[in-house]
């Protein structure tokens, strides 16, 4: 199985490379408009694509992972090494769509191969975005060096590198050292662009000197540990100084491995529970009940984009009132959310708010008692289409924050539900319509005779009706169905399943 899945992933990276000359004709197009809109790392972006294909094109097509991590220590080698997560996926969703949309435009593609497209950069997210955001983890990993007792430490610090100065990550001090808890707050927020500056303040902060102990620093990836020894003349060796090292990148590793397996495994039960379902009806609410169940949240209320009334229409919510969210009926594009977001969600980018008032009308916010929100984009990679919003949150006047983690997964829940959706759209938009878009049956036997044909007097001939009474149910239509004239309704009709 695991073979299967390299295979797959390989595929991926091979499709990408034969996609060279129209991806970059594409990206040069996207490129402008990125930066018109000011969005961070594009230019690093760009320069590692001007990499990648170089790469490949000098020798044959790489391992996945090798290709992957060459391109990461390219990054680190040109570029900060702590970045802006959100835009990071923004970004990498950008691309992987452009992909997408090359290949369907290509008859000869298969789903096999936007498959394939998924799991190379699925892989990405595995090997980049899923070990950031582990601020707490360090500070837990740290206090266990310190408790091993291996060498006499006073304090660890965790340092990582900017792009144009040191940060400070995460701080620990042994039991011996009690510090004022406002001092370790102003330790974590120092910055410098030389690390034995940071090594300094932060001996002074701590109750303690480079005159009065040894300050030792441990390369470790894209961190550093600055450790504050308790005495000054400590013989640290080479081995004690390896198995610090040693024992804070398994940690590293362990909490990448962990990342990586709990939200494989919650997109793989989410798609598992949306493929059991017949309908659109079960569908709808198969998928705001599995981003509830499988994702840590605990609301969700379901949007479709209704194109026969330039609308988002509510369709389904969970552990909310589900008839609440069925009313509602909005004109996107009036909407903040559309106004100001609408380029990210349209590439895939699930997006948090603080604030819900931020982007939705005070009318819902106070209804529905929002605080935090994240808005999840319900996107058809194969299409490359936009085709509905998620809105989850944690309860009423629930206020909280998301780690890239849980961002990260969202986008393949949002694409598993796209596609699902896409498949079953026209039936979906039947049943969850307004009211009084829904054909009546007298309704559709009169649009269906038109569709094949006949004239109004033909149509009245054959339900045995009078003209007049034909063109009154034509002009109903044409209400209903937001249609330009009866041609208009007819085709509406067909690709909404109305009539055959």
């Amino acid at each position: 199985m695991e073979h299967k899945v390299e295979q797959l992933i390989q595929k991926g990276l091979s499709i990408l490379i034969g996609l060279n000359e129209p991806f970059m004709k594409e990206w040069k197009e996207v490129l402008s408009t990125l930066k018109y809109r000011k969005d961070s790392l594009v230019d690093e972006f760009n320069v590692i694509i001007q990499i990648a294909f170089q790469q490949v094109f000098n020798d044959k097509i790489p391992s996945v992972d090798s290709f992957i991590l060459s391109l990461l220590a390219e990054w680190k080698n040109r570029f900060a090494t702590k970045y802006d997560e959100n835009e990071s996926i923004f970004l990498l969703t950008t691309i992987e769509n452009i992909f997408h949309k090359l290949l369907s435009e290509n008859k000869s593609s298969t789903f096999l191969d936007h498959q394939g497209v998924q799991s190379f950069f699925s892989r990405i997210l595995d090997q980049t975005l899923l070990t950031q955001d582990i601020e707490d983890r360090n500070e837990k990993w740290i206090k266990t060096i310190i408790a091993t007792n291996v060498i006499p430490i006073n304090w660890i610090a965790v340092v990582n590198k900017g792009q144009d100065d040191y940060q400070v990550d995460s701080v620990a001090c042994s039991e011996l050292n009690q510090v004022d808890t406002p001092l370790i707050e102003m330790s974590k927020g120092l910055k410098a662009s030389q690390i034995d500056h940071l090594s300094t303040a932060i001996a002074r902060l701590l109750g303690t000197s480079s005159d009065e102990a040894s300050i030792v620093q441990i390369p470790c990836l894209n961190d550093t540990l600055i450790i504050g020894l308790l005495h000054k003349d400590y013989p640290l060796s080479n081995h004690e100084i390896e198995f610090i090292r040693g024992m804070y990148l398994r940690q590293l590793k362990l909490h990448h491995l962990e990342s990586k397996m709990e939200w494989k495994d919650a997109s793989l039960l989410f798609l598992q529970h949306l493929l059991r379902t017949r309908g659109a009806d079960e569908a709808v609410k198969a998928i705001t009940k599995g981003l509830v169940e499988y994702m840590p949240f605990n609301r969700c209320a379901l949007f479709m984009y209704n194109p026969y009334e330039d609308k988002g229409i509510g369709v389904s919510g969970y552990n909310v009132s589900n008839a609440t969210i069925q009313q509602i009926r909005e004109e996107l594009f009036k909407l903040p959310l559309l106004k100001k977001y609408f380029h990210k969600l349209n590439h895939s980018q699930p997006l948090y708010f603080a604030d819900a008032a931020e982007v939705l009308p005070k009318k819902y916010v106070q209804e529905y008692n929002l605080k935090s929100l994240v808005i999840l984009p319900i996107f058809v990679p194969t299409k490359s289409k936009l085709i509905g919003i998620a809105l989850l949150d944690k309860g009423e006047e629930s206020q909280f924050k998301v780690s890239i983690q849980t961002l990260a997964t969202l986008i393949k829940f949002g694409h598993y539900a796209g596609e699902l959706l896409f498949s079953i759209g026209d039936e979906a938009l039947q049943q969850f319509a307004n009211s009084n878009g829904v054909l009546t049956q007298r309704e559709k036997e009169v649009l269906k005779l038109i569709a094949e044909g006949a004239s109004i007097n033909e149509a009245a001939t054959v339900l045995h009706l009078s003209s007049y009474t034909v063109r009154d149910y034509i002009s109903i239509i044409i209400q209903k169905l937001a249609a330009k004239n009866r041609i208009d309704a007819a085709v509406k009709a067909i690709k909404m399943n109305l009539i055959s």
